[in-house]
């Protein structure tokens, strides 16, 4: 009986090590998930690095070394997004997200799918470069509105003012290129320049926009109406956390 007690208790320490490293193993991704949750940070960032625009370090490629480099981040950038909104998010803005990240990280990827279409974004790198800190003004203007909305009264106005921002947003950035890129941007690099944006946009605006389209007149008396964002209100690296919130106020029935 002796020879077996001193058995069972060399048996139970290695089985009493295993089942506290598996309380703290199985620990850790609760913790680590709540935390992702509750600040987004890292959502946050990879919006930011795959938009490109607003991402103030970012610089578009002027050769295929840096376009490859370019390439091989975007799938980083959209799982990392995905990820977040599969754990943290509610339905609806779950699924909004999961299509403004699909249709930026879809249009990236399109340019990195064959050398012709490698050289056609090469081709817009030194016009974007040139114009960059204009475009990143932009969205940053664009991110402080949509910081703005968030508090609207109104919760079914939030995502058509949303819509309507957007648009001038994307006028910025294309007046940009017209007024100050010359001589350096041409009018293809204009017109390659809206294909991304409107590559970027297309599905998620025809998700949440409704009847205020870009072509409407119904974004002028909405303008006007856009709220100021608050001193209290922290800055964010994208348009993801307010665009987020704007969503968790809104519904479908509300477009």
């Amino acid at each position: 009986m002796k020879v077996l007690t001193i058995n069972m208790s060399k048996l139970l320490l290695p089985l009493l090590l295993i089942s506290i490293c598996c309380v703290i193993t199985y620990g850790a991704p609760a913790n680590s998930t709540k935390s992702q949750c509750s600040t987004g940070n890292d959502a946050d960032k990879c919006m930011m690095h795959l938009l490109l625009i607003g991402d103030p370090k970012y610089k578009f490629p002027e050769n295929m070394v840096t376009m490859n480099t370019h390439c091989r981040q975007i799938k980083n950038y959209e799982n990392c997004i995905k990820d977040y909104s599969k754990k943290c998010l509610q339905s609806f803005p779950r699924q909004v997200t999961g299509v403004l990240a699909y249709g930026v990280a879809k249009t990236n990827k399109g340019y990195c799918t064959n050398k012709k279409r490698k050289d056609s974004f090469i081709e817009i790198g030194k016009c974007a470069n040139n114009i960059k800190h204009l475009g990143d003004a932009c969205m940053k203007t664009y991110i402080d509105d949509l910081q703005g909305i968030e508090n609207f009264k109104d919760a079914k106005l939030k995502l058509p003012i949303a819509c309507c921002n957007f648009y001038k947003m994307k006028q910025c950035i294309l007046i940009s290129v017209e007024k100050n890129g010359k001589p350096v941007c041409s009018d293809s690099n204009y017109q390659e320049i809206e294909r991304i944006i409107d590559g970027y946009s297309y599905d998620v605006l025809q998700l949440i926009c409704g009847e205020y389209t870009e072509d409407s007149d119904k974004c002028q008396s909405l303008l006007p109406k856009t709220p100021k964002k608050r001193s209290s209100q922290k800055s964010t690296r994208s348009l993801l956390p307010p665009f987020i919130n704007i969503l968790s106020t809104s519904t479908v029935e509300n477009i």
